[in-house]
């Protein structure tokens, strides 16, 4: 099933999903129309980033693992500054969100952990990347010149 995932696209789509939702918090909305939707995209958010990230970090031999590593973590960055946004009562639907401010601080602290957990990732490869593993330019020649 993992090849059938094109991660990259699927982390975009999340990033920017917490993006949009950020923009509209920013605006003043009225909560009737638009906070349940509000709040089952940032569940949505939650459930789908931390399952995103169960297959990324469990599987390292994926193709561009490093470089997924890097897009997964902003879009964590981005889905964090939009749980800040909401708990720090600064958002056009604040009183809406009033009663769901501790659930949203542990789903924030599970996101913050899960980041430092890629962040980590992301420095033990880089620890073990292995020159060794490079083509040389000379190596590279010869190979093409077959």
């Amino acid at each position: 099933m993992l090849q059938n995932i094109v991660f990259q696209d699927n982390i975009y789509q999340l990033a920017r999903t917490a993006d949009l939702l950020k923009e509209g918090l920013l605006l003043d909305l009225a909560g009737d129309y638009f906070y349940d939707k509000f709040v089952d995209d940032i569940l949505f958010l939650d459930v789908s980033i931390q399952k995103l990230s169960a297959q990324i970090l469990s599987n390292s031999r994926i193709s561009g693992y490093i470089a997924i590593l890097h897009s997964l973590r902003s879009c964590q960055e981005r889905y964090i500054d939009l749980l800040t946004l909401v708990l720090s009562g600064k958002s056009g639907l604040s009183e809406s969100f009033a009663n769901l401010l501790p659930k949203i601080q542990t789903i924030k602290n599970t996101h913050l952990a899960l980041s430092a957990e890629i962040q980590n990732n992301i420095q033990k490869k880089d620890a073990n990347f292995d020159s060794r593993d490079m083509v040389s330019q000379n190596e590279l020649s010869e190979l093409l010149h077959f």
